[in-house]
């Protein structure tokens, strides 16, 4: 159970984990701590499979940075029978897949990216590869630690030390079964820098390419998804956005998520605000839903962001490459969101491809 609990600790949100645990039957307390205490002073039953499958769905879904390639329909079959076809490295992310490695393992991996397990669903087929990147991380050191603690908080209001720690994170090569793209989806845990996140998105297209199939280049450009999303009223709640306006101000707002009903596109400063110029170009956006199935709440999100308001683009559009896509808890969210954004990009027609 602890291994299981360490495991779901480093890859989800509080938030998000207690909706799994519960849908196992599991009763839970305030926070990771409390449910562990809970469970030792008074055990009980609940559906060990059902956590673990929830566990590689979010493995196959939770955190991505994805990006998405347009493939030929009669490629699909090919791609999905190469995956298929994926042998595992013989390696302590293979023995230990779903969960984490060891501490030992970990602070021993390097940056290689090893193929650990390969999954399907009603959804598509996929490989999942494995590595480690070191992440630095800051942490308060207690005035405690010190020899002479008083003089150290006269000199310091606090003291902060940078430390270096491994994180196994967790890419997927996936190939839709009703979806003429391949997707590549690269862990993006906090803390991960985006450029490492681009890195590996790179090392993966190698890896399809060399499987001698297709041969990837762009992703699909999903710049033309910003402006219809904020247009669309009815299209889930903006909770951020960056633009610019004809006065040439930059300007970044920004909806807390314990406002269930806020909306920035209706925000009244925003409004105010957008009233008094001609008009605003947005090159950032994060737009979530939310719905309840079986008791649960769900809040999937995505976020799209160009580095600025112009670009390489068509008309001197901006490029957006991929999608961060967050909190899916289950593939269903997952597929919800790539859904809502193929329509909105228009990749994607009303009806999917059978």
């Amino acid at each position: 159970m602890k291994k299981m609990f360490r495991t779901l600790r480093h890859r989800m949100s509080w938030t998000n984990a207690k909706k799994l645990l519960n849908s196992a039957g599991i009763s839970t307390s305030h926070g990771w701590d409390g449910t562990l205490k809970k469970l030792d002073a008074s055990p009980q039953k609940f559906d060990t499979g059902k956590i673990e499958d929830g566990l590689i769905e979010h493995i196959l879904c939770g955190e991505k940075y994805t990006k998405l390639y347009k493939i030929d329909s009669s490629a699909r079959d090919v791609l999905q029978a190469a995956i298929q076809e994926q042998e595992p490295a013989d390696i302590p992310a293979y023995h230990r897949y779903p969960h984490l490695m060891k501490d030992k393992d970990l602070q021993a991996g390097s940056g290689d990216i090893d193929v650990v397990q390969v999954e399907s669903n009603e959804d598509g087929i996929g490989v999942v590869l494995s590595s480690v990147l070191m992440v630095k991380t800051r942490e308060e050191i207690p005035f405690t630690e010190f020899e002479h603690p008083k003089d150290m908080r006269s000199r310091y209001e606090e003291v902060v030390g940078l430390v270096r720690q491994p994180v196994q994170m967790f890419h997927v090569i996936w190939v839709p079964h009703h979806r003429d793209f391949l997707e590549i989806r690269v862990d993006y845990p906090k803390g991960i820098p985006e450029a490492d996140v681009h890195g590996i998105h790179s090392a993966l297209k190698g890896v399809v390419n060399s499987w001698g199939i297709v041969n990837l280049d762009k992703s699909v450009n999903l710049f033309p998804a910003v402006r219809p999303f904020y247009d669309d009223p009815k299209e889930g709640t903006v909770t951020q956005m960056t633009f610019q306006t004809t006065t040439g101000g930059v300007k970044d707002e920004k909806m807390p998520r314990r406002r269930l009903d806020a909306d920035q596109r209706n925000e009244p400063y925003h409004v105010a605000g957008k009233g008094a110029v001609e008009a605003i170009a947005i090159y950032k956006i994060t737009v979530e839903w939310g719905f309840s199935e079986d008791n649960q709440f769900y809040q999937p999100a995505i976020s799209l962001s160009a580095s600025g308001p112009s670009g390489q683009g068509e008309g001197g559009n901006p490029i957006i490459t991929g999608a961060l896509i967050r909190d899916c808890v289950r593939s269903t969210d997952y597929e919800f969101v790539i859904e809502r954004l193929g329509k909105k990009a228009q990749f994607l027609s009303d009806s999917v491809q059978e």
